[in-house]
């Protein structure tokens, strides 16, 4: 996925989690947290099938940068809604750019780097998603702490807003690796 790119999911992951809880607590219905950021895993599980059942065209750089700014625009209401059937419909929405972002994210790794550190490049990519949740829950712990529940969700938005900046940008976008041609070189012996 590109580090960047990965880092900004993982920050929107790590943030929704929190500002989830933070709603679902707010409101005096802690047990409503499970049912709602449930919402989005189970439309990604439905994106992502639908997704890579279809035949797509284009340049995955283009489809990257659609999915991003559909993250975005979904999870912008979060910021301002209140009702938990809304909120939850905001979050369903959501999971339906997930999966998009994260096969062509392998897709767009594969196109770029050689096969011999392919594993590294996959293994960098999810490390930054890693790091960036980590690094969110903490933030957006305080931001809610401060700010209440839509505090949080604004830092899920200034992430998805973020992806969208650098797919559209290029930033990350990687240049087209060619692989090498092997040719047989044969060495003569020395006597």
């Amino acid at each position: 996925m590109g580090q960047p790119l990965g880092l900004a999911l993982g920050v929107f992951f790590g943030a929704t989690q929190v500002s989830v809880t933070a709603y679902a607590v707010g409101r005096g219905t802690p047990d409503a947290a499970a049912p709602l950021y449930l919402a989005s895993p189970c439309t990604s599980l439905l994106a992502g099938w639908a997704y890579g059942a279809g035949r797509h065209g284009g340049s995955s750089h283009r489809r990257q940068a659609a999915a991003a700014a559909c993250l975005t625009l979904a999870c912008l209401p979060l910021i301002f809604l209140d009702a938990p059937l809304a909120v939850g419909a905001a979050l369903a929405l959501t999971g339906l750019a997930v999966p998009v972002l994260l096969v062509l994210a392998s897709v767009l790794t594969e196109a770029s780097v050689p096969r011999a550190v392919l594993t590294q490049a996959f293994t960098w990519g999810n490390s930054a998603s890693a790091a960036g949740s980590a690094a969110a829950a903490a933030l957006a712990g305080r931001v809610v702490d401060a700010g209440g529940a839509h505090a949080g969700f604004a830092v899920a938005v200034g992430a998805a807003a973020v992806m969208t900046v650098l797919a559209l940008g290029g930033a990350v976008r990687p240049r087209e690796h060619q692989r090498p041609r092997v040719t047989n070189v044969t060495t003569a012996e020395e006597p």
